[in-house]
């Protein structure tokens, strides 16, 4: 079955009876594109499909120029797409997407082109690469295979306090080398909590979802009902990182009258406190990263102090050059090249690790698998490890490899050993959701 559409002298779109593809080495539901029409009037394209199981579902779209012999993806130019899309569906018949064509993809198809939309399909333990979660329903999320997708653009205030918007990392089973070639400048040399010694290779052993942003106050005050998780030192302002949040305000939990317990970074957050809370509310396994798992997107894929070493640090970084001694609202600055904002600088963001010296492994065949620090406190004083720096901090800390740690019981502590994550060095918070 095959239908074309023509408009005078320019657009054709020719569009193919279509299977939606499941995605590789996974089995996923399927969904049968039953007809693909485009109005005369308005050149929406509607396609409509049917669905095998329950799936999360995208919209994307592939071109040929040989006929329909071979395709090949072309998913970034499907941006204005409304209908039962970019969301999970049950299993069921009679849905239908519809897509701007002629404004997402201007003059194509060209004379030897032929498009076809595509209806994917995701599971949940594979989704697309952006989830964006309502805070005020958080059953609601939408789920984007781009950050062009997402209506508004990621930086629009209401992604930074009424929605949490979250990027795929993709991690699984990837070795890399973990903390700083001996010759990177500001490196803290020693094998203690805040040394950069050794050099070691590492395996994480699941995807995950990240934060674009560290926690907002606007989005903390729909999270979370700690009140110290819930301030900025810079007037509240909803569109500011919180930054006087403490690690035991987050994964650990007392009860009135009670003492705290608090569960190391190999276990979950402790039942009852605020991670354990949301995730009842979501179903999600939302986290603070580990150490490994912060650095691994901070990173970016490269092996340089940063990923970004072409600009300068201020174009990424609230540090001491252009802070102005305060936090700044969030995203104004460059993403990362995987779209992470803020990874450096403004507030130093607390990892789920307690805080160590790193395991020696300098052999790429024998990876550390899954770090998650120490099963206890090695040094009595409950130390946590945090990341990224601060505004206040030096321009040699502007590194994806600098360590911090502090008490987890501090969010403006006294540990001058860190030099950057306690005294007036405030501390956030970035989220993960980890996936099977």
């Amino acid at each position: 079955m095959k239908q074309i559409f023509t408009r005078p002298a320019f657009f054709i779109l020719r569009c193919s009876f279509f299977i939606g593809l499941p995605m590789a080495g996974l089995a996923t539901p399927i969904a049968t594109v039953t007809s693909t029409t485009q109005s005369a009037t308005t050149r929406m394209v509607s396609v409509a499909f049917d669905l095998s199981e329950p799936a999360i579902v995208t919209l994307g779209a592939q071109i040929s120029t040989d006929g329909g012999s071979s395709w090949t993806d072309m998913d970034d130019v499907v941006l204005h797409v409304v209908g039962d899309v970019n969301r999970k569906l049950a299993a069921g018949s009679g849905y239908t997407a519809l897509w701007n064509a002629d404004r997402d993809w201007p003059g194509h198809p060209a004379e030897g082109e032929t498009i076809r939309p595509v209806v994917r399909c995701w599971t949940e333990g594979n989704p697309p690469d952006y989830l964006v979660m309502s805070l005020l329903d958080k059953s609601r999320r939408w789920y984007y295979t781009d950050a062009s997708q997402i209506p508004g653009g990621v930086t629009n205030r209401l992604y930074k306090t009424d929605y949490l918007v979250m990027r795929r990392i993709h991690a699984r089973n990837i070795v890399w080398p973990m903390a700083p070639v001996t010759t990177e400048e500001g490196r803290i040399g020693g094998n203690s909590p805040g040394g950069e010694n050794p050099q070691h290779y590492v395996q994480l052993t699941n995807d995950y979802y990240m934060a674009v942003f560290p926690g907002t106050v606007g989005q903390s005050r729909l999270l979370f009902t700690d009140s110290n998780l819930r301030v900025s030192s810079n007037s509240g302002t909803s569109w500011f990182p919180t930054d006087a949040c403490h690690h035991l305000g987050l994964r650990g939990y007392r009860p009135v009258g009670g003492s705290w317990t608090w569960a190391a970074g190999g276990q979950p957050p402790t039942a009852g406190s605020n991670l354990d809370t949301l995730r009842s509310a979501t179903g999600l396994r939302f986290d603070l990263p580990t150490e490994a798992q912060w650095e691994y997107a901070a990173r970016a894929g490269t092996g340089t102090a940063r990923p970004d070493m072409d600009i300068p640090a201020t174009d990424v970084a609230w540090f001491a050059e252009n802070s102005g001694g305060a936090t700044h609202e969030v995203g104004l600055l460059k993403a990362n090249p995987w779209g992470l904002y803020d990874m450096f600088g403004n507030v130093t963001e607390w990892c789920r690790d307690y805080a160590a010296g790193y395991p020696s492994s300098d052999n790429i065949a024998s990876p550390v698998v899954f770090p998650t620090g120490p099963a206890s406190a090695t040094d009595g004083n409950n130390y946590r490890v945090k990341r990224g720096g601060s505004f206040r901090s030096p321009a040699r800390w502007v590194r994806s490899s600098k360590r911090g740690y502090d008490s987890q019981s501090n969010s403006q502590g006294s540990n001058s050993a860190d030099e950057g994550s306690g005294g007036a060095y405030n501390s956030g918070y970035r989220l993960v959701v980890d996936l099977d």
